[in-house]
């Protein structure tokens, strides 16, 4: 079959399955494997996607080395209070007696979500309130809720993004994964030498070659952390969705390849990121109470462009086929939080930044130190290779003429969102949710 017009999409992005260093905790031996998402990095940055007996080992891997869950812990509730102030004891206990951390510590709980978090002056206390439920290991290992199947926080991801947030300097949480100016050179140089294309697969590839490896940015966290390779991880799927690369696993959610009608402007390079979006975040008169309930996941767009010798993004004049498929990507996020629980991990780590600027932002650790959780040399978080460079994979369409890149990621404006929060006079602090035996209640 010929084609003598095309449309050449690249792919790229990359979540992290990576080799653990030396230094993390005995408790977390099943993440050897370091999978976020399912998806290997190797030394040298590198990113690829794990292969099915790849997967299948670290589930099974996983599934082995996970401890019972305590019975206390079983079941589902609609709120679950966990004591960072607790928390902090238990891990200094645990590094002074040197003994593993418990999961359920670990896991924060089973809880899947903050809806709330309140300041306890009087115990010097922070309390988070949500949803929690008994947990287990899920879909590319990631691990879940058992009931709803979906991720539960992890404190690893909490202290990241609390140590994070120190010092003056407001970051914002963020990944992109673009493709080299020099790449796209090239790659458009090439699709000007084509007449006909008797091969898909033999442009495909060359393409890919033209187009070379991406570029991974990460900014605000650590690169080897846990936290960012979520950030990647979600970016990636993202992109794999969006270009049918892999087939999406939400039937409301079809591939921007599927949507297209016409050709676009040869120029244009969709860009899509995911944001948290919590306008309806409230605080007391106090500020000791804090509402995050209705928080969601949005993916936005826009495009860049090539002129000349640099790329230029953000022009606001994204096509309405992009915004079409950012807004179907939206309305199905809470499915894909479930079927492709990497979305889900994402939202629990939207969810921990946005603490983590609560709690900074109104100096809360003056009311409650969390100096264990702060502290490397007690709480020693997850460590991963750090992801540089995702290969291209070129994916050709049967219409249009357009050669597009496609860019983005996710960013993650906390300390935005903590800013504009409303002011409550409903909302106060509740003595009788704070635990008192336990860390949680």
């Amino acid at each position: 079959m010929v084609f003598t017009r095309f449309t050449f999409f690249s792919i790229f992005s990359a979540l992290v399955f990576i080799f653990c260093s030396e230094n993390i905790h005995a408790q977390y031996d099943y993440y050897d494997s370091n999978s976020v998402g399912g998806v290997i990095i190797d030394a040298s940055g590198m990113v690829s996607q794990a292969r099915p007996d790849e997967m299948k080992k670290l589930l099974s891997e996983r599934k082995n080395a996970m401890t019972p869950v305590s019975e206390a812990f079983h079941g589902q509730t609609n709120s679950r209070s966990i004591s960072l102030k607790k928390i902090d004891a238990e891990l200094a206990a645990c590094k002074k007696n040197g003994t593993d951390i418990p999961e359920s510590i670990l896991y924060l709980g089973g809880l899947t979500s903050v809806e709330y978090v309140f300041i306890y002056p009087e115990t010097q206390d922070i309390v988070l309130v949500g949803p929690a439920e008994e947990w287990t290991v899920g879909t590319n290992g990631v691990i879940v809720g058992k009931n709803t199947g979906k991720p539960v926080m992890m404190l690893d991801d909490l202290a990241t993004a609390l140590r994070a947030t120190q010092g003056s300097i407001r970051n914002v949480f963020s990944v992109s994964i673009d493709p080299t100016l020099e790449g796209i050179q090239q790659l458009r140089a090439y699709a000007q030498t084509i007449k006909n294309v008797t091969s898909t697969k033999k442009v495909s590839q060359e393409m890919t070659k033209r187009l070379g490896p991406q570029v991974v940015t990460l900014s605000g966290v650590p690169a080897d952390s846990h936290f960012a390779g979520i950030l990647v991880a979600a970016d990636f799927r993202m992109k794999q969705i969006s270009m049918g690369a892999e087939k999406s696993p939400v039937p409301g959610l079809p591939s921007f390849v599927s949507m297209m009608k016409k050709p676009t402007d040869s120029q244009d390079q969709p860009r899509w990121w995911l944001a948290p979006n919590y306008q309806n975040i409230t605080r007391s008169k106090d500020g000791l109470a804090w509402n995050l309930s209705g928080g969601k996941v949005v993916a936005l767009t826009e495009t860049d462009y090539v002129d000349g010798n640099k790329i230029i993004h953000g022009t606001g004049k994204a096509s309405p086929v992009y915004g079409e498929w950012a807004k179907k990507m939206t309305e199905n996020y809470d499915a894909l939080s479930v079927a492709d629980p990497i979305f889900g991990q994402l939202r629990t780590c939207m969810d921990a930044a946005i603490v983590a600027a609560i709690i900074t932002e109104n100096n809360f650790l003056n009311v409650a130190p969390l100096n264990s959780i702060l502290s490397e040399e007690t709480y020693s978080t997850l460590k991963f290779n750090v992801p540089k460079n995702v290969p291209s994979t070129a994916v050709m369409a049967k219409k249009g003429n357009a050669i597009l890149a496609v860019n983005g990621g996710v960013s993650i404006n906390m300390w935005e969102i903590v800013k504009n929060a409303k002011t409550s006079s409903e909302l106060s602090v509740k003595e009788n949710i704070a635990p008192t035996e336990n860390w949680w209640k």
